[in-house]
């Protein structure tokens, strides 16, 4: 009965944020009806695909492809979450981008802030999208200082520290990734891959000062479940799973969907699908080459695509094995990343270029344009979303010695250039290194090298290079969690190091 007073808002909105339940096609159709009377209004729709029943247990019964391009088609964006908090921090840093982009804030006739800037203020207060107050460095601070910490820091430091050191072999460690970081309260995962084919996934347990910044979170799933309770040797760390069967490196991993199965590629020529908890093998699908890499369609998360070092990407149903598609690339595709539509895929490749491929429905890729980036083949893509004035833009690692930070251009909807915005140089010839991106202050690109540093560099307006001294040997993978309050290097000799940003908010200067 106050449907029709909802719609009267529509057209005094900025955006509209329509709910729909991925696991109920019907909700999707209402969905995309008022998603048609929010554009016709003149607001930005955001259609918003809830994870909650898909994340316990039930099927995705709608066509994510078809709901993603409904919303480009309303100039508009679709994501799916679990956490409505995702679209409005989405929404905030669009609309801070815009007011950005004028050069100044944006200010009403009578000289007092724009009631958009206001509005961006007011919505940061009850999600709490403002830092506190010394924050504005590499990650959130997640550790208590002490005094003496305090007094030993120096001019530009960045207060991170290694807190934990973890160790399973001396084979060098390939690749790492977080998980199953919004399922439980107490800690989270974090799997590492080795030269040697094995992956160790540890629980990590989180800080008191993490726990609180997840006060107004619902992990009620996890009531009564043991493993809740952190080691009694205060380690905060716990090996939860070992997954053993593959017989030479691992090339990529990566959790699927719901987060309880792990995916992983190797040179031994095959993709393998896993149990988080127990380590059981539970899918191995086999190719005719070295797997270099794969990933998830956001879209259809029943299809992944995998690459060979035969040149060959090949669309896959895990269900059943089948090969929904094959498409021959010019050279081997050695990463592989989605942007946030969930409709251009970047594959970066040995030769140093990256394609980009629009996921036209839910089994088919269509080449659509190359860039020729570098004379080193490419390691790593990782995407990052518009924010604090900048475009959407690439991290991207080539065997060149380099890092490189590149703008994505993007027209009706569709992904339409790419463009270099700054090059780092970072020692890399041989090694398949990694970088990763932290969103604190106005963003961090975070890279391994050969040289034993990590390197991070800042992709606001201060443009300068830290580095990070610890690892004795070279450093291969890094990985930021989604909390953004620690670090993971990990490095040629199967060291893994955690890192933390000590508070020192506490102390008096």
């Amino acid at each position: 009965r106050a449907a029709h007073l909802v719609k009267e808002r529509f057209n005094r909105s900025t955006w509209v944020f329509i709910v729909y339940d991925l696991a109920k096609k019907e909700s999707l159709d209402y969905a995309l009806a008022l998603m048609q009377e929010a554009h016709s209004a003149g607001a930005r729709p955001l259609l918003f695909g809830n994870k909650y029943n898909v994340d316990r247990g039930g099927q995705i019964q709608v066509d994510v492809a078809a709901a993603k391009d409904a919303a480009v088609r309303a100039e508009g964006q679709a994501m799916e979450s679990s956490s409505l908090m995702d679209a409005v921090k989405f929404a905030i840093s669009s609309e801070e981008a815009a007011v950005d982009g004028q050069g100044v804030e944006a200010v009403s006739p009578d000289g007092k802030r724009s009631s958009i800037s206001k509005a961006i203020d007011s919505v940061k207060s009850w999600f709490g999208g403002d830092r506190p107050k010394g924050s504005s460095g590499v990650l959130r601070p997640s550790l208590k200082g002490t005094k003496t910490m305090k007094q030993a820091q120096k001019e530009g430091d960045l207060h991170l520290r290694p807190v934990q050191e973890l160790q399973d072999s001396e084979s060098a460690v390939t690749c790492i990734c977080f998980g199953q970081e919004r399922l439980h309260k107490a800690y989270l995962l974090l799997a590492t891959a080795s030269k040697d084919g094995t992956v160790v996934v540890y629980r990590c347990y989180r800080t008191e000062m993490e726990v609180a910044m997840l006060a107004d979170q619902d992990f009620s799933s996890t009531a009564g479940d043991a493993l809740e309770t952190p080691p009694a040797d205060q380690s905060n760390i716990a090996v939860h799973s070992r997954l053993v069967g593959h017989s030479r490196a691992i090339t990529s991993l990566f959790f699927t969907l719901l987060e309880d199965q792990l995916v992983t590629t190797s040179i031994d020529k095959s993709v393998r699908f896993w149990s988080v908890d127990s380590g059981e093998m539970l899918k191995v699908f086999t190719d005719s080459s070295p797997v270099p890499v794969a990933t998830f369609l956001p879209f259809n998360p029943q299809v992944f695509v995998a690459a060979n070092s035969n040149a060959v990407l090949r669309l896959v149903h895990v269900a059943n094995g089948t090969v929904l598609q094959k498409l021959k690339v010019e050279t081997e595709v050695r990463a592989l990343k989605f942007d946030d539509t969930g409709l251009f895929l970047l594959a970066g490749t040995k030769s140093g270029s990256i394609h980009v491929l629009e996921a036209a429905d839910s089994s088919t890729l269509k080449f659509k344009f190359k860039v020729n980036l570098a004379r080193g083949g490419v390691t790593c893509i990782t995407f990052v979303p518009a924010a604090h004035g900048q475009p959407p833009c690439l991290l991207v690692n080539t065997s060149d010695c380099a890092a490189t930070i590149i703008d994505c251009t993007y027209g009706q909807g569709a992904l339409t250039n790419l463009t270099v915005r700054h090059r780092c140089r970072v020692a890399h010839e041989l090694l398949p290194l990694k970088n990763c991106y932290s969103p604190s202050s106005q963003g961090w690109m975070i890279s391994g090298s050969e040289n034993k540093e990590i390197h991070i560099y800042a992709l606001g307006k201060e443009h300068k290079m830290h580095y990070l001294k610890y690892h004795q040997v070279p450093v291969v993978a890094v990985a930021v969690n989604l909390q953004d309050t620690m670090l993971a290097s990990a490095d040629s000799l199967g060291r893994v190091v955690l890192w933390r940003r000590l508070d020192f908010s506490h102390i008096p200067d």
